[in-house]
């Protein structure tokens, strides 16, 4: 009990550490605040620009490397994707995106759906348009606001979906590749700390230059 005790208190501290620095009461980022303290882990400096002239070097980089590492993981995943997609009725990763979350939230308005896809109206819009054509989704109207449009599956979308799921998942274990049990749990850690550091900017501060995203979020402590 004794020990039980102490590991509240020592609890209860981080959460007061956490309510200090975070406006929020997200259980997965409180997650990755304690693994990031417990751990012993800290702000990584970040390396300095590269020299005029030796942008060619970058991998010496390690900002750069890391970003582009991520871009080029993606363009591979992107090869196995269209191998997955290549007896389906949608073509892109947007669109059974769209299809999967659909599958788990049943419908959902036109905007909410693009919004949590982080898309531009536009181009969620061409996305619904496609998806509707081609009969793996329908509109109606919202019960409660007329004006607005919900989406949902079609019989058709709800087959097509779970026929993907299947693919998907062989996708999922080819992009992992050869990592340990150990190492994709660290990445996952990763990318969980990174999913929260840019859901923020992008809910409270994307509208922001380039540049004050930079200065506002990874401006070094001048102590």
């Amino acid at each position: 009990m004794l020990d039980n005790i102490k590991l509240m208190r020592l609890l209860l501290d981080f959460v007061d550490d956490y309510a200090s620095e975070h406006d929020n009461d997200d259980i997965q980022e409180f997650s990755v605040f304690l693994s990031n303290h417990v751990s012993g882990a800290s702000a990584r400096p970040l390396d300095s620009e590269p020299a005029k002239g030796d942008y060619v070097n970058y991998k010496k980089y390690r900002d750069v490397e890391f970003s582009t590492g991520l871009t080029t993981l993606f363009r591979f995943a992107k090869i196995y994707m269209k191998k997955a997609f290549a007896d389906s009725s949608f073509n892109t990763l947007d669109e059974y995106g769209f299809l999967a979350t659909l599958f788990k939230e049943k419908s959902l308005l036109k905007s909410e759906l693009i919004q949590m896809h982080l898309l531009e109206i536009s181009s969620g819009s061409e996305i619904i348009k496609r998806l509707v054509k081609s009969g793996l989704i329908y509109e109606y109207a919202d019960e409660k606001d007329k004006r607005a449009r919900r989406v949902a599956l079609t019989e058709k979308g709800g087959q097509e979906i779970l026929r993907a799921f299947n693919e998907m998942h062989m996708v999922s274990q080819i992009v992992i590749g050869n990592l340990t049990d150990d190492e994709l749990n660290s990445a996952l850690a990763i990318f969980r700390k990174l999913t929260y550091f840019h859901k923020h900017i992008h809910e409270e501060d994307k509208s922001f230059s380039l540049k004050e995203i930079h200065s506002r979020y990874l401006q070094q402590d001048p102590s």
